[in-house]
């Protein structure tokens, strides 16, 4: 086993940290965890995800997509 050491802001540590204590786990299974699905699905989201409203003609046009890619 290894450790990492990790320089970030007082605040967000503080912030995660009580985050983490609701839920009742420690900050490092938190970090663990982020690492292991990094590991999974290398690819990082910065910010907020855009949120895509499916409208009927939206889903038509992904249904029709699919059946060609099938």
């Amino acid at each position: 086993m290894s450790t990492l050491t990790i320089r970030i802001e007082d605040d967000l540590k503080r912030k995660a940290s009580k985050q983490a204590y609701q839920l009742g786990i420690p900050l490092t299974l938190v970090i663990k965890n982020a690492l292991q699905n990094f590991i999974k699905n290398p690819s990082i989201v910065i910010g907020t995800p855009e949120i895509v409203d499916v409208t009927p003609q939206l889903q038509r046009k992904m249904d029709k997509i699919a059946s060609i890619l099938s």
